[in-house]
């Protein structure tokens, strides 16, 4: 495979030690907007062939012309750039990979993985493919819910947590992934499918005490905006009556986000006088939060997604719970990076290739519960990476 990673941040670069640690990858080539990211000593360790070239993500015919040539290129900048880069993917005709989408942050606009999805005649007209949201979560639990589903006859709900035990010297409470995906994911308000469709919830509600495993515990997790719940009801194969998605959050500073946003302080480009000096408020809440790219190796506790799946396999109604519980400290001590950041790096890694393999995705633009996920948890266990399962009945 000829990878191509668009964005070398803390994303980017995971994704490039994972696929320089695969036999099957040929060569990586790395693509950012900003000279100081790629002169970044990331080509050192690298065993196979690097290159890297200058492309920004929202200038379509140069990052096609920067493509030619690769077989599928991750695409790690901003979620709100997914369509041109897609774009760009069908003009050089190479595979997609991405690991979260966009908005909606306004009344009546798109849910950005919907929107993608659409984008699926021009992938096949093209005869390549998308694969749509391929990280920890969204990704991996998508692939966790459609193994779980597999094993059931009807299902009727799939709840999907995510929390997390961290400690770092100074701060109480921060994002483990990119500052600016973190807030563009709090401002949306979240949605859950029920009875059908989709209907949106209030920003930190339905509070619940989740009981994740022991090496993270008990903690609060609220609604949070996240894809499985667009798109789990329409690719999973069967009918679902209910998703959700929770995240342990804290709810104090996603309202105070929520009033920020509401009086205009975090759009882009928006500056706030500030007595004599004008201040960009957005940028200043983002640098309030720890930068994980100088930081990480501080970072101490655990990282843990879950899937519940509850249906019925014959008469006996039936819950079958997926867990990925992993350390920072080993996330470090093999990868230099957070778990979110390996993990994730991990995933989209395993979903370019299968992508450059063929035969595992049709041409078109599908989310990652689309991939067999037999294959997907198989490439994930030779990583010697881990997936507890567990069931139980249900009255």
């Amino acid at each position: 495979m000829r990878a191509a990673i668009l964005g070398v941040g803390g994303n980017g670069r995971a994704i490039a030690r994972a696929l320089d640690k695969d036999p099957r990858v040929e060569s990586i080539r790395l693509l950012d907007h900003d000279r100081r990211a790629l002169a970044a000593p990331e080509k050192k360790g690298h065993t196979k062939p690097v290159d890297m070239m200058e492309a920004r993500a929202d200038d379509v015919d140069i990052l096609a012309k920067a493509l030619r040539g690769c077989d599928v290129v991750a695409h790690c900048t901003r979620p709100r750039h997914n369509v041109s880069v897609m774009r760009a993917c069908i003009a050089a005709g190479v595979h997609y990979v991405d690991l979260a989408a966009s908005g909606p942050l306004r009344p009546g606009e798109p849910y950005g993985i919907l929107e993608q999805v659409e984008m699926g005649d021009a992938f096949r007209s093209a005869g390549i493919s998308a694969l749509l949201s391929m990280g920890l979560d969204p990704g991996m639990t998508n692939v966790l819910a459609r193994s779980a589903a597999g094993r059931l006859d009807v299902i009727e709900s799939i709840r999907i947590r995510s929390g997390g035990v961290v400690n770092l010297p100074g701060f109480s409470y921060f994002p483990l992934y990119s500052r600016d995906a973190f807030l563009d994911d709090i401002l949306v308000r979240p949605t859950v499918w029920v009875d059908g469709g989709l209907q949106e919830r209030e920003p930190v509600s339905g509070e619940e005490r989740f009981a994740f495993p022991s090496a993270v515990g008990p903690q609060a997790t609220y609604f949070v905006s996240h894809e499985e719940v667009k798109t789990l009801p329409r690719f999973l194969g069967k009918p679902v009556g209910y998703v959700d998605f929770k995240f342990a959050v804290d709810p104090s500073l996603v309202r105070s986000l929520h009033r920020l946003w509401h009086a205009g302080e975090l759009s882009q480009d928006a500056l706030t006088q500030l007595g004599d000096q004008f201040t960009d408020i957005r940028q200043t809440v983002l640098e309030s939060f720890p930068d994980l790219s100088t930081s990480d190796a501080l970072i101490r506790g655990t990282k843990c997604v879950t899937v519940e799946v509850d249906g019925s396999r014959g008469s006996q109604r039936r819950q079958i719970r997926g867990d990925i519980v992993f350390s920072h400290e080993e996330s470090i001590r093999r990868d230099g990076s957070t778990a979110v950041y390996y993990l994730s790096g991990v995933a989209a890694a395993i979903g370019m290739m299968l992508l450059a393999e063929g035969g595992h995705l049709p041409p078109g633009a599908f989310p990652a519960e689309v991939l067999p996920p037999d294959v997907v948890l198989r490439e994930w266990g030779r990583r010697d990476l881990p997936v507890v399962w567990s069931e139980r009945d249900l009255p």
